[in-house]
């Protein structure tokens, strides 16, 4: 019986060692290992020589278009240069009560200021609610990528320096009670000599084909918002 046991235990290892040497010798283990790692090289090779095919000519399309979208914008059309000036009436309508100091002193200057801006202040006095339609207007069309970026640039920019001339209006009625007439006069007259400073600029930027894009904190808050596109 014992001799029966060990000689079947014997068949059994024997042929445990056979199917073992089989498979082995057959690869069905060592196979994925080499087929895993060969197929793994050969997609990663692919992708990298894949990614050196189209990162290539898309870096250079993206220099391309970038160095194409700055010459545009430093040489505008015509009516892109018309247009880029027209959103700094909103600053200028708003703004044009802080040089009502000046225009008491000089008042060829006041003249002239009621010759040039007298037809719009009528207009922007008789429509209700014109001045927050500007101002919401100029806002959405300055994210509308389909309009030149030369002009949505203005139009932002028109936007920021309408904004900052709110603080100066809320300071004044703060401390207009209490502040000194001199201070007043020197606070208006400084806001309206920033005010014809920024716009002056701009608008002479614009003139000659140029993005006005050097006014200090503005502009630098208009890049943000409008970005390279």
């Amino acid at each position: 019986m014992m001799l029966l046991l060990r000689s079947r235990s014997r068949i059994v290892i024997i042929a445990a060692i056979g199917i073992v040497s089989c498979i082995v010798g057959t690869g069905a283990f060592s196979l994925p290992n080499p087929v895993f790692r060969t197929s793994v090289s050969v997609a990663s090779g692919k992708l990298s020589n894949g990614a050196v095919a189209t990162l290539a000519p898309r870096s250079g399309t993206t220099y391309t278009s970038l160095s194409m979208r700055n010459g545009n914008d430093d040489n505008m059309s015509g009516s892109d240069r018309a247009l880029s000036c027209l959103p700094y009436l909103l600053p200028i309508l708003d703004g044009d009560r802080y040089g009502r100091f000046i225009f008491a002193l000089v008042p060829t200057l006041g003249t002239l200021d009621y010759v040039l801006l007298g037809p719009f202040k009528a207009l922007y006095s008789s429509i209700p609610f014109l001045q927050f339609g500007l101002f919401i207007g100029l806002t959405v069309l300055a994210r509308n990528n389909e309009i030149p970026r030369s002009i949505r640039y203005n139009m932002q920019q028109a936007v920021v320096v309408d904004i900052l001339l709110i603080f100066p209006s809320l300071l004044g009625q703060i401390s207009g009670s209490f502040m000194p007439q001199f201070l007043v006069e020197s606070g208006c007259n400084f806001v309206f000599f920033c005010l014809v400073a920024a716009i002056g600029y701009s608008l002479v930027s614009n003139a000659s084909g140029k993005i006005p894009n050097q006014i200090p904190v503005v502009s630098e808050a208009v890049e943000m918002q409008i970005g390279q596109f």
